[in-house]
């Protein structure tokens, strides 16, 4: 008698998107260098238009109570974002989730709209990712470099793909909880390898746990929901798979036993 748990529809899935990441990695590179050369000034357009909205509204809006008349719908999607993180994800991934969503804003904020600081500002992010990569024995630096290398492709990808909202707003809701979702799979998946489990087990239990979050429907741009969610999961997913989670893996496996209720 078999007592292993047979895998689910969306743990098959996810092994699938790790068994052809090289196809992944090769798919976004090229796509990445097309949409570089070819629509560089509108993916540059993506963060400027964001920071400058960001500045006019924090401008126009002074005071907490007016903040808050100003960006009820924007308010309320980034708590249920953080929620639902710490419902699925737990209280590690609802943590991140919050750093990631506060990270951006204050990047935003920090860019002022600045053309000329976008490529500085993405440069330095990368290089520290890299360096993290390399160096750091911490989860999220297994996650920094391969978002940052998959967010070239997204900004990219918003430029090309219609919606009924401004682009730009397209661009950082989406980047927002881009960013918070990778965050709480490093995080989950440094505790699930702390525990002893393997790489390839690790993150796909993360990336099961980030599926309503990531999935949260937070513009009416039903193809760019679609498209984010393949983004994630296609891309982002098994290209962060080829960091060095190993070295985050306890040397001895901790098993966790569950009564069954009679």
């Amino acid at each position: 008698m078999d007592l292993r748990e047979k895998p689910g529809k969306i743990q098959k899935l996810l092994e699938l998107f790790l068994r052809f990441r090289l196809i992944s990695v090769l798919v976004l590179v090229i796509a990445s260098v097309t949409m570089v050369a070819t629509r560089w000034q509108a993916m540059v357009s993506m963060p400027v238009a964001s920071s400058e909205s960001l500045g006019m509204w924090l401008a126009e809006h002074g005071g907490i109570a007016a903040l808050w008349q100003g960006g009820q719908y924007l308010a309320v999607s980034a708590l249920a974002l953080v929620v639902l993180l710490f419902v699925f994800a737990g209280i590690r991934g609802g943590i991140a989730g919050l750093v990631g969503l506060c990270a951006l804003v204050f990047a935003l904020f920090a860019l002022g709209g600045a053309e000329s600081m976008v490529l500085v500002f993405f440069g330095v992010f990368a290089g520290v990712a890299l360096l993290l990569l390399l160096f750091a024995k911490l989860g999220i630096a297994c996650a920094l470099f391969p978002f940052a290398f998959c967010w070239v492709f997204w900004t990219g990808l918003v430029s090309v793909t219609p919606s009924f909202a401004p682009p730009y707003l397209v661009w950082a809701v989406f980047s927002a909880i881009g960013f918070s979702a990778v965050l709480a799979l490093s995080l989950a998946s440094a505790k699930s390898l702390a525990e002893g489990a393997p790489q390839t087990g690790a993150l796909i239990r993360s990336g099961k746990k980030l599926l309503v979050p990531a999935g949260v429907k937070v513009v009416q741009a039903l193809g760019l929901w679609i498209a984010f969610i393949l983004w994630f999961y296609a891309f982002l997913f098994p290209i962060a798979s080829f960091a060095p989670w190993e070295r985050l893996r306890s040397k001895e496996r901790k098993v966790k036993l569950k009564e069954k209720k009679k």
